[in-house]
């Protein structure tokens, strides 16, 4: 029975896997191997939560057994169950002679709370107690690589690799830091090594299909996805990622296996989530409307019940931000610093910004670093550390982050949508900086973030309509107050102007950036630079103006979106 059950797991069949590990348990009660079995089948189901119940079992007949052990405390952090998963590595702490493993999982779900620099203290403590914790070295790569600290996030993976150099995963973990560092090849290396070691390390095929795909490479791509899921049939996100860079023709052939899949999950696994936008995906293309918003509905839905967004937090960072940046006050400027021209290009996600960005950086001039997250971290350190604003420091800071720049740049692009929050520091640490602040009708804005799949906390509200709604507004917000204080610093530009005449609005990108005007301008679908955001597929295709109206396909799924929205903010809005 183990060995069947074992074999399941391996193949991906995790229904059976658990009804069989289900049975085993039942017939023999008493034997924590079964009980650990049933928490392992139902934790790879993504159901980690019942998983903890039969940890528990295991342990309480087996006490002294740390696997079962840290198998329970793994399954109470990644089901977010922080405070038992907290107080259990607490008891367990002083038992342990090596207790790196469990400083290793409070590391864990202090990440996974939000608390990143708690989790960097317990990383510390498990390197403390064993330095040769690779995994320990791994996850703080990981989190410095999700803070915006790439240079850093290398370092982390290399002393990692030092110690197993042979792990795809950490190989995979590599690649995205000196991707973003603009070390293509090498991040192109370090999954070519990875799969090298293991040609079906799922991790490893997923980034390397996505890099492949950024590169502009997408045939390779595509078939570097067919490859994984030869192995991995039943993997909604590689069929996600499939599905939006195949024609509906290939498309229809990829249905039955979306279909199968989807059939094949548990009601609440996650793997539910990007399986349904991907038939949303498939039923788009074919022109199946209300197929496409049930799945749309389904996957959005899902995400909201298991990780619903802190609007609460959201308005309280907007309170706290603005307030250091009152309009009554001209704001303490840093003194200006040499070097190429900052330019952020920012405004909500899916508003055009990505397409900006390729605009821009077809000038050779102008170098592209894609969405840093540099400024976010940064802000938060302000926010929470309760010194006050320094320009002269941020700026220090933010320019000792960037990736290595062309010696022949005069201008760079940090094209992170989210800094519409954080012009007041920006603006106040750089003075040279420009910004570009994409307007979009905010109803395509909200169908194509209800299309889209953004699995991270901060991107949280654009499963929720409702949530989606309250951010627009405050967007505006954010617009109206920077506006007045920052007047000559902000192009405003929309992206029905962009699509309807590209020349005009190239140029007009140009000449605020402060460069001279290129014909390759106005054809960004020649730019060959990286892409690392979801509209890569959209800028390889060239301008045009499909997608302007486009909520008008969904006027009725979009409802809790519009009757949110605060007219005194959209008046151009038409009915």
């Amino acid at each position: 029975m183990a060995d069947k059950i074992m074999a399941q797991l391996q193949a991906g069949d995790l229904a059976r896997a658990v009804k069989g590990a289900k049975t085993a348990h039942k017939k023999f009660p008493k034997e924590p191997y079964f009980a650990n079995l049933t928490g392992m089948a139902l934790a790879q189901s993504g159901n980690e939560r019942e998983a903890a119940l039969f940890f528990n079992k295991a342990l309480r007949m087996a006490p002294k057994d740390q696997n079962y052990q840290n198998n329970l405390v793994q399954a109470l952090v990644m089901s977010d169950q922080h405070e038992k998963a907290q107080a259990l590595i607490g008891k367990l702490l002083a038992k342990r002679a090596d207790p790196s493993e469990l400083y290793y999982q409070l590391a864990m779900s202090q990440m996974r709370s939000g608390n990143g620099d708690a989790a960097l203290e317990a990383l510390s403590r498990a390197l403390e107690a064993n330095p040769s914790h690779a995994k320990a070295h791994n996850l703080r790569g990981v989190i410095y690589s999700e803070t915006g600290r790439d240079a850093d996030a290398v370092a982390a993976y290399e002393a990692s690799l030092a110690i197993a150099p042979d792990n795809p995963e950490t190989l995979a973990n590599l690649s995205l830091p000196l991707s973003r560092l603009n070390r293509e090849e090498e991040g192109l290396a370090a999954l070519e090594r990875a799969l090298q070691i293991n040609p079906s390390h799922l991790v490893s095929l997923q980034r390397y299909a996505s890099q492949l795909n950024e590169l502009g490479r997408r045939e390779q791509a595509k078939a570097v996805l067919h490859t994984l899921l030869a192995d991995y049939p039943a993997q909604g996100d590689a069929i996600h990622q499939l599905a939006q860079i195949q024609t509906a023709e290939e498309n229809a052939a990829l249905l039955p296996l979306a279909e199968k899949a989807l059939a094949k999950m548990p009601n609440n696994a996650p793997e539910r989530i990007p399986l349904n936008f991907a038939l949303s995906v498939i039923h788009w293309q074919a022109g199946d409307i209300p197929a496409a918003a049930w799945a749309l509905k389904a996957a959005n839905g899902q995400y909201v019940r298991q990780h619903p967004f802190d609007m609460a937090r959201e308005t309280q960072e907007m309170a706290d931000i603005l307030a250091l940046f009152p309009q009554d006050t001209a704001p303490v400027i840093a003194k200006p610093a040499d070097g190429p021209t900052p330019v952020f290009v920012i405004g909500q996600p899916r508003s055009g910004t990505t397409l900006t960005e390729q605009i821009l950086t077809s000038h050779p001039k102008v170098a592209g670093f894609g969405e840093l997250a540099t400024a976010g971290r940064l802000v938060e350190a302000v926010l929470q550390g309760g010194q006050g604003f320094d320009p002269d420091g941020f700026a220090a800071d933010y320019r000792q982050s960037l990736p290595d720049l062309p010696e022949t740049a005069s201008a760079f692009v940090d094209k992170m949508p989210a800094n519409y929050r954080y012009v007041g520091f920006l603006a106040s640490a750089l003075p040279q900086a420009r910004f570009v602040w994409l307007q979009r009708d905010p109803r395509d804005v909200a169908l194509s973030m209800w299309r889209a799949y953004f699995p991270r906390p901060a991107m949280g509200y654009t499963f929720d309509l409702e949530a989606m709604a309250q951010v627009a507004n405050m967007h505006q917000q954010y617009l109206q107050h920077w506006q007045a204080l920052f007047p000559d610093r902000i192009l405003t530009i929309r992206y029905e102007d962009i699509v309807a005449d590209i020349d005009a609005a190239s140029r007009q990108l140009a000449n605020f950036c402060g460069v001279d005007w290129v014909k390759d301008m106005a054809h960004p679908e020649r730019n060959t630079s990286a892409v690392r955001t979801a509209s890569v597929g959209q800028v390889r295709e060239g301008v045009h103006r499909r997608s302007i109206g486009g909520w008008k396909r969904l006027k009725d799924p979009l409802q809790p979106f519009m009757g949110r929205l605060d007219n005194g903010l959209w008046p151009e809005l038409d009915s």
